[in-house]
Formats: C-alpha cells, structure tokens, sequence
C-alpha cells in the first residue's frame, strides 16, 4: 500500500542544512498494523508527515497505493488526505467550540456533505468509538481518553484505508492508552484498516503485528 524508497527530508536552518530522513525504505502492506519506534528527534514524525502527504521529501520516491506522490498537484494531495487517510495525533486537535459530533463530521465539510448526513455519519463513529452518548459534549467537558476517542471518531469518519498515528497515547494513562491501542487493533483487524503507529514506547509497539525502528533517520527492521 505505501512504499518508500530511499527518502530524504532536509530542513535549512539558518545557513545550516539539517538532513532529517537519510534514505528510508519502507513498504506498509494493506490491512497491516505497524509500530514505527523510536527516540525523540530520531525522523519519526518528520516520516509519517511525508506518509500523509503533510510533507514532501527532498528526494526519494513515494508510492501511494502504486501511484508515485511526485507531480501531484495541490488538489489531488488534499483529496488523498481528506479521502484515504485518517490522522490521530497526541494532542487531539479538537476545536473547543465544536460538539463532539460537529468535529467529528469536519473532514465531511471540506466534502461538501450535506448537514443531515455528515451529523448521522458523526452519530455512528462516535457509536463505534463508544462516545455515542457524548455527542453534545465539547472538548472541555471530557476527559483526554475521551477527546482522543472523538480524535479518532474523526479520522474514521472520511471513510480512510489507512489511519496514521502519531504519538496517540502519550498525553493519556497507562489504562486509557491500553483501551486506546484496543481500539486501533479492533478497527485494524475487524475492518481491515491499515494502522501505522509512531510510538516512543516499545511496549505500545508491541501490540502491533510488526514493528520498524528508527535511528539516526534510517529506519531499521525489529
């Protein structure tokens, strides 16, 4: 489903080019559930930005369900990310204002999905996430395992082959994060979703089928 292919990712500070990725190769299968491990600054977050199209590498080639991602126009790297990929990060990134059924339905908005649907597509991601009965409540008004079970209702609720996680347990306890990674392998192996986890935690790693480590911007088989 992805492959990677000696990726290079450099950033410019100042007068100083900072080579992130050092040429990564790295093929995700469909319906897989992989652990990306590593220490922070190791390249993890900066690969899975350039997985979801977030970024771009320096060089290197990357195919998306056999398409290479080079000379995509703007439009059709948005319509990848708002169709097949869903993303869940640390932080959430709720907005306050918004139920927890209004940021759910969001990436439907950018679809131009009409209200009627986008609110009854909310209601069900919210049921399968279990936060069916919290649809009214906003973010400040729910614990973190909460906004991040809404977090990942929302990346559901585009329909995505593929979720990309980064860090998704690490603002919540050892129990919540363990319910979280519940989630993630019930979704993976009972609706086929390809999971791609970055995590600093081995033990977190451990609840995936196959697990890849970074190091020094190389990505090295477990």
């Amino acid at each position: 489903m992805l492959d990677l292919k000696n990726i290079r990712k450099s950033y410019l500070l100042g007068t100083v080019e900072v080579e992130i990725l050092k040429g990564v190769d790295l093929h995700v299968d469909r319906g897989e559930m992989l652990a990306v491990v590593g220490a922070s600054g190791c390249g993890k977050s900066t690969l899975m930005n350039i997985m979801g199209f977030l970024d771009v590498p320096s060089s290197g080639e990357y195919l998306f369900r056999g398409r290479s991602a080079q000379g995509l126009s703007d439009e059709e790297l948005s319509h990848i990310r708002n169709t097949d990929i869903g993303f869940v990060f640390q932080q959430f990134n709720l907005l306050s204002r918004l139920t927890a059924l209004d940021n759910v339905g969001l990436p439907l908005v950018y679809r131009g999905v009409p209200v009627k649907e986008r609110r009854e597509r909310g209601r069900e991601m919210l049921d399968r996430v279990g936060m069916g009965e919290r649809w009214r409540h906003r973010p400040g008004e729910l614990s973190g395992g909460q906004q991040q079970r809404v977090a990942i209702a929302r990346a559901l609720c585009g329909q995505p082959s593929i979720i990309l996680a980064d860090e998704p347990t690490g603002a919540l306890d050892t129990a919540t994060s363990r319910d979280i990674m519940d989630l993630f392998a019930s979704l993976n192996r009972d609706e086929g979703i390809t999971v791609v986890l970055i995590t600093h935690d081995p033990g977190l790693a451990k609840r995936c089928a196959r697990s890849v480590c970074m190091v020094d911007g190389l990505v090295e088989t477990v």
